[in-house]
């Protein structure tokens, strides 16, 4: 908080010493930026981009910018006025504001639970810290927004009351302290890959976990198994052992496609992954938005079941997005929120009803997981929508 310039120390006027005072100018721009930061969740919200600003972070003229954090930064770019919370900030506030939301380019979240690839986790954040530094963009600039985290998981339940019980009720001392051990690595992104600095942490939270997990694993499996503790969280042991049991194909599919780095020139350590990705790098990779969720909602669900839809997933996703040397340094976001909160009877369920779970291609950076109908397939057919059907197995 001092680091961020929401706490000031000042010298006592009458007496030796220093006392604590609150930066009343700076907590209004973090309050300003957690009214903010989530509406864009709304999705009769979510602008369309306008010609004249495209193409803007992978989205073109008309496309609907489905991420939230970009829909956010493209009102803050264009049009402030309709957030009058920010406009109305000092310009000194206002332009530390954008640029935690608009120029940091870093989401916690995707790191802590290793949701997303190397490149799409750190690439943007170690260019802006890089760019900025030279520009001598203030390091308080930079503690905001690892301070604003807080107020950010406080504001994913939309009440005063929910937002105090994410913290008491949701929010387990080993989860929490994943966050803040997460910052010391986060820090060591100026002088270290993107992809050594995921390895490292990914390593760190195996060899911390409590009951003890074993040694580090290496071998083809080793990122997968790693990435999937972290992104169940509380459902790991049971997440894991389900990865034990998956069928052949299924596993070998997560071990490559989470393997995958999403950067140029980059690759795990070789006993970590599958040889075709360490010998010959590929892309895109993908981000399943919403996968660390989906796990996290096992319930009493067959872990299995739910890692083998996962891997559908990702099949489906690279029939949309083929193998391509190229594209080494891209990634896609694949969003699953349709299904994250669903059991595997409810989502099987809706296949007993008729209708087809499938992945629609909305952009060259987007798909979307949807349940649709014979008759709205039929359409999508015959409009020549990029479409692929998930092909889940009724369990017998």
């Amino acid at each position: 908080f001092l680091d961020a310039g929401l706490i000031k120390e000042e010298k006592r006027m009458l007496r030796s010493g220093t006392v604590l005072k609150v930066n009343e100018k700076r907590l209004v721009s973090l309050l300003a930026l957690t009214a903010i930061h989530d509406i864009m969740k709304i999705s009769l919200l979510l602008p369309t981009l306008q010609e004249r600003h495209a193409p803007y972070n992978g989205y073109q003229a008309g496309d609907t910018i489905s991420d939230h954090d970009h829909a956010l930064s493209y009102l803050m770019d264009h049009y402030p006025q309709f957030l009058p919370s920010f406009r109305e900030l000092d310009p000194e506030e206002r332009r530390a504001v954008h640029f935690t939301q608009c120029q940091l380019c870093f989401n916690h979240g995707w790191f802590v639970q290793a949701e997303a690839p190397p490149g799409a986790t750190f690439t943007k954040f170690k260019d802006a810290l890089i760019r900025d530094h030279k520009a001598q963009i203030e390091r308080r600039d930079v503690a905001l927004y690892f301070v604003h985290w807080l107020t950010d998981l406080a504001g994913a339940e939309p009440t005063p009351l929910g937002g105090c019980e994410k913290f008491v009720t949701k929010f387990p001392l080993e989860v929490l302290n994943s966050f803040l051990r997460s910052f010391e690595y986060v820090q060591k992104i100026t002088d270290h890959t993107e992809t050594e600095v995921m390895e490292e942490y990914l390593k760190i939270r195996w060899a911390e976990h409590t009951p003890s997990l074993g040694p580090v694993p290496t071998g083809d499996s080793a990122i997968a198994k790693m990435r999937i503790l972290c992104m169940a969280q509380m459902k790991a042991e049971r997440c894991l052992q389900g990865f034990d049991d998956l069928s052949e194909d299924d596993r070998e599919l997560l071990n490559v496609e989470m393997s995958r780095t999403g950067t140029l020139c980059q690759c795990y350590s070789k006993d970590l992954v599958p040889q075709e990705v360490s010998t010959s790098p590929a892309g895109p990779a993908f981000l399943v938005y919403y996968g660390p969720a989906f796990l996290q909602n096992l319930g009493q669900d067959n872990p299995a079941q739910r890692l083998s839809i996962l891997a559908e997933v990702y099949r489906r996703a690279r029939e949309l997005w083929p193998v391509n040397v190229a594209k080494a340094a891209q990634h896609v976001i694949i969003r699953v929120d349709m299904i994250k909160s669903l059991s595997t009877a409810q989502i099987l369920d809706a296949m007993g009803k008729g209708d087809v779970w499938l992945m629609m291609k909305h952009n060259e950076s987007e798909a979307f997981i949807e349940r649709c109908s014979q008759r709205k397939l039929n359409k999508l057919i015959a409009t020549g929508h990029h479409i692929q059907i998930l092909d889940l197995i009724q369990p017998q």
